[in-house]
């Protein structure tokens, strides 16, 4: 019978061994580094495009706050005026003025915040894409004064609703709706959210030296409070806006600074 011999295998040494190991832990090693280099880049370049969009939101902010505060205090003078004007309603002179004040003061308007992009990275768990403590920091505060406001001006809404029942006692309706432009076209104005909210408060004063209905001096009073409360609101807001101005200017500068924008 023929004995097949079989071929003599080289027995390998430790040494051998032990540079197969090494060249293939080397390998997986350079691959999971090459992975997580390819993962920074890709998250810093993502980080990157989320602060310029941050920061173009702010610069927006800041450009419609520069009309919508001022115009806010505004806001607070008409309060002032009508509640002067009611304090001495019988016959008054300025009928005109007390009306439109009065048909001004239940409007509402309510500054919104360009957060999109805070809101995206919060929603899609990318937060932590922010590396910068500063920056987290300061979009922290800042979401705090947005939200500060939001609270507020709920409350302002719900005041205005008060208003409209004594609104409607004391005032002659009659004489509201002459005060609203009938060829009114929106078409005709370019119009951002701010200017939109501006132009819709467009009123005519009345030609004529219109009185109040009644001269109920607990109607009147319960109204003056209405508008106190209300005029407080707006007071509370505008600080709160300019507040918020104050965050986004700080944060563009720390923007600028730690991104090198």
């Amino acid at each position: 019978m023929e004995v097949h011999h079989h071929p003599h295998v080289e027995k390998k040494n430790f040494k051998e061994y032990f540079l197969e190991f090494l060249m293939i832990f080397l390998a997986v090693t350079m691959g999971f580094f090459a992975e997580n280099i390819r993962e920074h880049i890709s998250d810093s370049s993502k980080e990157k495009e989320y602060i310029i969009n941050i920061k173009k939101d702010l610069i927006a902010d800041t450009a419609s706050l520069n009309i919508w505060v001022p115009n806010l205090f505004e806001k607070v003078n008409d309060y002032d005026s009508l509640i002067s004007l009611l304090k001495d309603p019988v016959n008054t002179l300025r009928g005109s003025d007390m009306y439109y004040y009065a048909r001004l003061s239940t409007r509402s308007r309510v500054f919104s915040a360009n957060n999109n992009t805070i809101t995206e990275l919060k929603n899609s768990g990318n937060f932590r894409l922010i590396s910068n403590k500063n920056v987290i920091n300061g979009l922290m505060d800042f979401q705090k004064i947005i939200d500060s406001y939001i609270n507020l001006s709920q409350i302002d809404n719900k005041e205005a609703e008060l208003l409209y029942p004594l609104l409607g006692s004391l005032f002659d309706a009659a004489v509201f709706n002459t005060m609203v432009p009938t060829d009114f076209k929106v078409s005709a104005y370019s119009v951002d959210s701010v200017t939109a909210n501006l132009v819709m408060e467009n009123l005519l004063k009345p030609a004529s030296n219109p009185q109040l209905r009644s001269n109920d001096k607990d109607k009147i009073n319960m109204l003056i409070f209405y508008l106190h409360e209300r005029k407080s609101s707006f007071v509370g807001e505008c600080r709160l806006l300019l507040q918020q101005k104050k965050y986004a200017a700080a944060l563009i500068e720390s923007i600028n600074k730690e991104y090198h924008l």
